[in-house]
This record gives C-alpha cells, structure tokens and sequence, in this order.
C-alpha cells in the first residue's frame, strides 16, 4: 500500500469509529460538543494546505474530470456538502449566524466551512443554554 492509500484507510477507520460512538450516544452530550468539529477541522485544514502546495489548482481539476468515478466522487461531495449545509442552516440562523456569509464560506472551502459552521453553531447553542440556567 502507497502512503496516500494508508492515510486514507486511517481516515476512513477513524470515521466509521467516530460514527458508531456517535450513534452510541442515548443522551445529550454534556461536554463542550463543538470541539468535535473543530478538531476533525485541523487534520483537514492541513491535509488541505499539503495538497494545496503540493499540487497546484490547475492540476487539481483534471484529476477530478479525468474519469467516470472523479466526476461521481464531486457530484457525491457537492450533494453532501448541500444537504449538510442544508439540515445546519436553520440551527445556525437561530444561533445567530449570517446565512450569507457561511454560505459562501462553504461554496469556497467545503467541508471545513461546514465543520466551522457546525462547531460555532454548537458552541452558541451551549452558551445560549448555560445562559438560561
């Protein structure tokens, strides 16, 4: 195995671990939730910086369109990054953030924009919480 096909084992590993803890879960969680996004955002951001000066964004998109499968891997991110962002979006507005602006924040950035979106929206809805107490 390469060191790309590795990294992406570990990732997809460490995503089915935290999925089925996730679905383990019977209650609301107590501890600061936001950090679960805001961590996965970290390894992604720098994943992103690698590949970003590794490959330049002119050689990015004939990797994608190079195949049948690359342009189904896209279509699939690009549907999964709306209907996220589509579920979020009434939360985060509640939570007092502009739908405007994290929007484009997603269109341009993906899934970190999501996962900033997602911890910073968890984190309102906690300090809103613990307000109320």
């Amino acid at each position: 195995m390469s060191q790309f096909e590795l990294i992406a084992l570990a990732a997809f590993v460490a995503t089915v671990v935290a999925m089925l803890l996730i679905t383990q879960s019977k209650h609301r969680v107590a501890w600061p939730a936001w950090l679960v996004p805001a961590v996965v955002a970290i390894p992604l951001v720098a994943w992103t910086g690698f590949a970003a000066s590794d490959l330049r964004l002119a050689e990015f998109l004939p990797l994608l369109l190079a195949s049948g499968w690359g342009v189904q891997l896209w279509i699939d991110r690009l549907v999964s990054v709306t209907v996220a962002f589509f579920l979020l979006q009434n939360r985060a507005r509640a939570a007092g953030l502009k739908s405007e602006v994290w929007v484009i924040a997603v269109i341009f950035t993906g899934s970190i924009g999501l996962l900033l979106m997602l911890a910073l929206t968890l984190y309102r809805e906690r300090e809103a919480a613990v307000g109320k107490r």
